[in-house]
């Protein structure tokens, strides 16, 4: 990286670092320079007792710490320190230990410049650090759960406000993530009465609407796809699964057609049928679409609901139209 991409890049960060998130692009920008946050402030190798590197390698261990957006983990391995290793490819060394740390679950990290260490505790220090060892080949087994974890760093005195823009960054994604989760329980509250419908007036809910749920409302790890699975019988009563997943910033409209439906961008929404036919054969079938539906469809002149999903999605940052309305 050129000296002008560094500066450039830097006050990126610094940029951002106290920002607030307020759409999904926000969201990716903080996703990414949290990930560089994490890679720049810790020591390749360090001595357990007092955290600096020493000239015996042979007292010191090697050490990686890593953000996965994907699982919305930090990731910190640790393995002894091979002086014939010299760390340039992380993938290929046999970590002998590695915690998870949920992102959403971290209560605050402290930095202490004087020890050269940076402290995550969880939120009511519960133990959400996952632990995992190496026991026999290259497998990991759960070990231990833990409330707070040490990471020694000789690197913090040259990132400016390191512990504050990990804490701000982690506090910002917390707080975005909370809005999406607002979302779901909406969506998972409006399915439950819907379900709920289907039982008190069987009678008058249509056969071919009625669906058993297998999935409620949920995000996936990343916090950045939503999906739901329902189960239905076909002609000859044998059930048909169906699960639709959706990125949350692919979804542009509201309207109702029958069904309360989330349209989105040409084929952005995936959806999973399992079929199983009368000799219990079961078949896969795969496609795309862009109308997310909602299963709802028992109460009429409810366009509050469409208002409603307007509102929650605006929260995130998403104009969300709404279209037609029709019972």
């Amino acid at each position: 990286m050129s000296k002008i991409a560094l500066i450039l890049f830097t006050v990126f960060l610094h940029n951002i670092s106290f920002a607030q998130i307020n759409n999904f692009e926000d969201e990716r920008n903080y996703l990414y320079a949290l990930q560089t946050l994490v890679e720049q402030s810790y020591s390749a190798q360090f001595n357990e007792t007092i955290g600096t590197i020493q000239e015996d390698p042979d007292e010191a261990n090697r050490q990686w710490l890593t953000f996965d957006p994907m699982s919305m983990n930090l990731v910190y391995f640790k393995t002894h320190y091979d002086k014939d290793d010299d760390g340039k490819n992380l993938s290929e060394i046999i970590w002998k230990a590695k915690f998870v740390i949920p992102l959403h679950e971290i209560d605050t990290l402290i930095a202490d410049y004087k020890k050269n260490t940076i402290t995550i505790k969880m939120i009511g220090e519960k133990s959400a650090i996952q632990t995992y060892m190496i026991m026999s080949g290259n497998e990991y087994y759960p070990a231990t759960k833990n409330n707070k974890l040490v990471i020694h760093s000789n690197k913090l005195l040259r990132i400016r406000n390191l512990g504050k823009r990990l804490n701000w960054s982690i506090s910002e994604l917390q707080n975005f993530h909370k809005k999406k989760l607002i979302l779901v329980d909406y969506l998972n509250k409006k399915l439950q009465k819907e379900v709920e419908y289907q039982i008190k007036d069987s009678l008058n809910y249509p056969e071919d609407r009625k669906f058993k749920v297998i999935q409620n409302f949920q995000l996936d790890n990343s916090g950045q796809s939503l999906s739901l699975i329902v189960e239905r019988k076909n002609y000859y009563d044998n059930p048909i699964i169906e699960k639709q997943s959706v990125l949350l910033r692919d979804i542009i409209e509201v309207l109702k057609d029958i069904n309360i439906i989330l349209k989105s961008k040409e084929n952005s929404i995936i959806k999973n049928t399992s079929i199983t036919d009368e000799n219990g054969n079961k078949q896969e079938i795969e496609t795309v679409d862009n109308l997310f539906f909602l299963q709802w469809c028992y109460e009429k002149n409810n366009e509050e609901i469409g208002n409603e999903i307007q509102k929650l999605f605006g929260q995130l940052g998403t104009k969300l139209s709404k279209n037609y309305w029709y019972d």
